[in-house]
């Protein structure tokens, strides 16, 4: 395993850095993995370690988060095209023109708006406890579920809030180096990263932009997931009839994490489908 970081000159200022996770043989087929609002490119460990044998393996590190740039103070953070076109950017310059592309709960935005606007440029989609969005519009005030995510960071600092909501992301029974795994990786986000990624939370549709993808689309729900609950993710499947519902047991959701062996299972389903 390696760490890639690739750079994306802007017009008017400094280069913007993403900085991604990289393994595997960079001349097989590539797997791209988004995480979520409290994670990073580090908690897919256990999926890259698992791929890297038969894929070229790049998870990134969103626009915020680790060593990425945040998004310049004139960006529309609610916009998911803001997104989407940063990872065109980050995919030009690793040399990356296809991939399987997989989407974990916030992750599933950046991912589907990715896919519905490079259609050439997905193989098979992946959406794991796809967040949904709220659909509200730019400039519009937050709703409160939204505005207490960015007051609990501004008040208490990525490590309170890490400590407050990250063990929600994890089935009862979860070992305790699972859950210091998650808290770790809550810890570790910025605040301008959390907080732009709450206005993409905020301003996304999923199901809109699912409408206008044709490609292979499989969908990965968690049974114990109290985040985003597995009747949420069946009822996505049910508006969609060509995709593929895979369901992860007794995990929680960060199911990537915690039940590694039946999600190393459900992608290689649907990569080879």
């Amino acid at each position: 395993m390696s760490s890639r970081t690739c750079t994306t000159p802007r017009a008017d200022g400094p280069e913007d850095v993403l900085s991604w996770i990289e393994a595997g043989d960079q001349d097989a087929p590539a797997l791209v993995l988004l995480h979520g609002i409290g994670s990073d490119a580090l908690l897919w460990q256990k999926q890259i370690d698992a791929f890297a044998p038969h894929r070229h393996v790049l998870a990134w590190n969103a626009p915020g988060y680790a060593g990425s740039t945040p998004l310049p103070d004139n960006a529309q953070p609610g916009n998911p095209d803001v997104w989407a076109t940063r990872l065109v950017e980050g995919l030009d310059a690793l040399g990356i023109s296809r991939c399987v592309l997989v989407g974990h709960s916030l992750g599933a935005l950046t991912a589907t708006r990715f896919a519905i606007t490079h259609p050439e440029r997905v193989s098979t989609l992946v959406l794991s406890s796809p967040a949904r969005g709220y659909g509200q519009k730019a400039g519009e005030t937050l709703l409160p579920a939204m505005q207490a995510r960015i007051d609990d960071i501004n008040h208490l600092g990525p490590a309170g809030m890490a400590a407050r909501r990250a063990p929600r992301t994890l089935a009862s029974g979860a070992s305790p180096a699972m859950l210091a795994d998650a808290v770790a990786a809550m810890g570790r986000v910025s605040v301008a990263g959390y907080r732009d990624a709450v206005h993409l939370l905020a301003c996304g549709n999923l199901t809109a932009d699912l409408a206008h993808w044709n490609g292979p689309l499989h969908l990965i729900g968690a049974k114990e997931d109290v985040i985003i609950p597995l009747q949420k993710v069946c009822e996505l499947s049910a508006v969609f009839p060509q995709t593929k519902l895979h369901v992860i047991e007794g995990a929680g959701h960060a199911s990537y994490l915690q039940a590694p062996e039946q999600f190393r299972a459900a992608l290689t389903n649907a990569i080879s489908t």
